[in-house]
């Protein structure tokens, strides 16, 4: 059995109290026991507001966990300093501002920043990287346009490759297929799962869409009313994960 590249044990994630003598936190759940292995797509699902971002940013290493650990390949996540944290994981969000007078190829090559640098030179290897990921989500053909010019579904792409550029081993995607149509989002999901499959990664997208979880990935992870459960795609609908989006 492949090693897990991300791994929780009892994990409970949320937001800490601001000040002293305050109680209450932010889409808290807790005692999750989870672990991705290479060549695996999972979904992320639930309710506006239940905390698929939190758990993302926990993931990611960019929250703590109020308890338990997060393994990133063998090794506790805060353990990573920031850019050898860089060079396996990546949280992409694509609501993020959209750069002005950049363009795609520049964008794409801010994913090499952990390996050289911002302003190093590029590496035989790093242009490399850079063609590659381009060329896998099919954005090397406008390479050389502005990024504010792009679709909603082109950015996405752009998105991507830029994390697929940074080589990581997980990826982790924050409702990717927000802003798609259907067919932009079936290529999407076929992107992330091919990707998966053939180099090696462990991705998580957090998506409101139940046909492409159940289609395109390989388990479902739901967080509802507190509580956080996760079973194999094939078996999600038979076991009462998904009974929330029919309510």
């Amino acid at each position: 059995m492949d090693e897990p590249l991300l791994q929780c044990t009892g994990l409970c994630v949320g937001y800490a109290p601001a000040r002293r003598g305050e109680t209450s936190v932010d889409g808290l759940f807790g005692g999750l026991d989870f672990s991705l292995v290479p060549g695996e797509l999972v979904a992320l699902m639930g309710e506006n507001g239940c905390g698929k971002s939190t758990l993302l940013k926990t993931f990611a290493g960019l929250l703590s966990p109020l308890a338990g650990s997060v393994n990133l390949c063998g090794t506790p996540v805060a353990a990573w300093d920031a850019r050898a944290r860089a060079q396996k994981v990546a949280l992409v969000r694509m609501s993020g501002s959209v750069p002005e007078r950049m363009t795609v190829r520049d964008f794409v090559s801010m994913g090499r920043s952990p390996y050289s640098g911002l302003f190093d030179g590029r590496s035989a290897e790093d242009e490399k990287a850079i063609e590659r990921a381009m060329d896998l989500t099919d954005v090397a053909r406008f390479a050389d346009r502005q990024v504010s010019e792009l679709s909603d579904g082109e950015r996405s792409r752009v998105y991507l490759a830029e994390a697929v550029a940074q080589q990581v081993k997980v990826l982790l995607l924050d409702e990717p297929n927000a802003f798609l149509d259907i067919p932009r989002s079936h290529a999407l999901f076929r992107m992330l799962r091919d990707l998966a499959e053939n180099r090696n990664m462990g991705i998580v997208v957090s998506t409101h869409s139940v046909e492409y979880a159940e289609r395109y990935c390989k388990r479902i992870m739901v967080i509802d009313k507190g509580a956080i459960r996760v079973a194999a795609a094939a078996e999600a609908r038979s076991s009462g994960l998904l009974d929330w989006t029919e309510a």
